[in-house]
């Protein structure tokens, strides 16, 4: 063992890369997941190496911080490695182990220069290096991927890679073969975004491109935010499966809510707008009389019947709304998980059981499926969540990993930010639609007023239809009472925010900590506990409403 300023360096002697470990003194970080940086060295120029740059080393940095996952790179001072290097130099605290694995024949002490033999510097930031038995590039490869698999474990392993010639190539392959997920920064040249176009098409003249696209787990990004890519990363790190699969449920029920609520609306739009439209064929037909106007005085009830029917038996609705509560209520679990808080408090579970947490976690979500499961949010098709996950949020919430642990500057930053900009962002919505709709329903009672006075009275019908028409549907939405809510648990969690805010720069204690979880939790049941009754009983009675229209109309036929 050879010790460079403060970084540990150890040459590999036979297979037992245990012993390796041991020499490396890295027994404190087995176990941990672990972080494999692969790519370009000296081939990393101009536009590339600039993308690289701002991506890579601080993506490295936070996803590592989030997850405490050991970086395992080839350790030299050029291309990517140097760029990790660099971001260990910033953020040692994101990096306290950056271990660099390079080929013993060809490097030198970091902060030499390289030498007629080729021989290339040690990036001198890193804190360990094992140095596999080989005078080429390429050698140190299976020691790489050996010692990521004695120090990871039985915990994930995630590549990642920029740019890269024919090593990265054979390390990208190596990741697909063990099925570690292989992140590629797009738009960095080389190998990088060869296994993007090649998984892109998914073809190429390449056997070992072919390969990769067709048994990795390929993860291409072309965003430019270190934050989503690190979220990302981050993800993949963590193992927490019963914590993933309560977003994965959580998405699939939110996704599945919106878009009933966008139909259910469009289908109920369609059905008063149709209403206003039969009114004013009616009046034509009155008016003028010809057989077109007829059968069209005709067919547009009989049209509005079956959208009405069709409505009530789609039930997307009650379907939105109860699937809507079913979210929300995984979410707070999710949540009060990741605090550590009610249920899932330390002081209650058993100490002895490492898995306890996440036992209690997967009965309250047995719990909350069972209940949607008795009610008509079964009687649909329930589509599986094939979006990004954990799934896009609001505000603060945009660059959360979804499984780190939460203290409670993080969950007021993330889980009451959420809120908040989700607040804003539906009232701000609700009031314009709102101000149009009342709009329209002073305007068709003002015309009518106008129609009387000018002896136009047979058009009265038709401006009271607009209006009733606009009228109903601010109130089968909730708009004024979901407005009211919104607002009330947004100044609760602002006033939680301001009392708590202050102190959560230092730690609070478990008892206040689980008081401010627990209250914002209860604020948030409470407006969405308030929610789902309005909309329950303005649907009930718009039910009641269209089912006697539909009466009346089959009574006329």
């Amino acid at each position: 063992m050879i010790v460079f300023m403060c970084a540990t360096v150890v040459r590999e002697a036979g297979s037992d890369v245990h012993s390796l470990v041991e020499e490396l003194h890295l027994e404190a970080v087995e176990g941990r997941p672990a972080l494999l940086v692969c790519g370009g060295a000296d081939d990393l120029r101009g536009e590339e190496l600039a993308r690289a740059r701002t991506l890579l080393g601080a993506a490295v940095a936070i996803a590592t911080k989030l997850s405490g996952a050991t970086v395992i790179d080839g350790g030299t001072a050029t291309g990517v490695m140097a760029l990790v290097g660099a971001a260990r130099q910033a953020r040692s605290d994101a990096l306290p182990v950056l271990v660099g694995v390079a080929p013993a024949g060809l490097v030198v002490a970091p902060g030499s220069t390289s030498d007629d033999r080729g021989r290339v510097p040690l990036e001198p930031h890193h804190t360990h290096f094992a140095l596999a038995d080989s005078g080429e590039w390429g050698g140190e490869t299976p020691l790489l991927f050996r010692l990521a698999e004695a120090l990871a474990r039985d915990a994930p392993v995630v590549t990642l890679m920029a740019g890269g010639g024919s090593v990265a190539l054979a390390e990208a392959q190596e990741s697909a073969k063990r099925g570690w997920p292989l992140f590629v920064i797009e738009r960095t040249g080389g190998t990088a975004d060869a296994v993007a176009s090649s998984r892109a098409s998914g073809a190429s003249e390449d056997p070992v491109l072919r390969e990769i696209a067709s048994i990795g787990d390929v993860r291409c990004f072309d965003g430019s935010n270190p934050d989503q890519l690190a979220r990302q990363l981050a993800w993949e790190l963590q193992d927490e499966p019963v914590l993933r699969k309560a977003w994965v449920t959580f998405a699939g029920y939110d996704a599945l809510a919106t878009r009933l609520r966008r139909s259910f609306e469009r289908t109920q739009v369609s059905i008063l707008t149709l209403g206003a439209i039969a009114t004013l064929v009616g009046l034509l037909h009155e008016e003028i009389g010809t057989p077109v106007l007829h059968w069209a005085a005709v067919a547009t009830p009989l049209v509005v019947s079956t959208l009405i029917a069709l409505a009530a038996r789609r039930a997307a609705g009650k379907r939105w709304v109860l699937l809507r509560a079913a979210a929300e209520a995984i979410k707070a679990e999710i949540y009060r998980y990741r605090t550590r808080t009610a249920v899932y408090n330390d002081a209650l579970l058993s100490g002895d059981n490492p898995a306890a947490r996440q036992q209690v976690l997967a009965r309250q979500l047995d719990a909350i499926e069972g209940r949607l499961m008795q009610t008509e949010a079964s009687s649909g098709a329930l589509r599986p969540y094939d979006g990004p996950l954990p799934p896009p949020m609001y505000g603060a919430a945009k660059d959360d990993d979804g499984l780190s642990e939460m203290d409670a500057r993080s969950y007021l930053r993330i889980r009451v930010g959420d809120q908040l900009a989700y607040y804003t962002r539906r009232t701000d919505r609700l009031e314009r639609r709102r101000n149009l709709f009342q709009v329209l329903a002073i305007t068709g009672g003002g015309a009518g007023a106008i129609l009387a006075a000018a002896g136009l009275e047979i058009w009265i019908g038709l401006s009271t239809a607009i209006s009733a028409a606009a009228l109903s549907y601010l109130g089968y939405l909730q708009v004024d009472n979901t407005i009211v809510a919104y607002n009330q648990t947004a100044a609760k969690l602002r006033a939680l925010d301001r009392e708590h805010g202050g102190r959560a720069s230092q730690s609070l204690d478990a008892a206040t900590f689980d008081s401010l979880v627990g209250r914002c939790e209860a604020a948030l049941a409470t407006e969405l506990g308030g929610w789902v009754q309005q909309m329950n009983e303005a649907l009930e009675e718009l039910q009641a409403r269209q089912d006697e229209a539909a009466r009346k109309v089959q009574e006329e036929r």
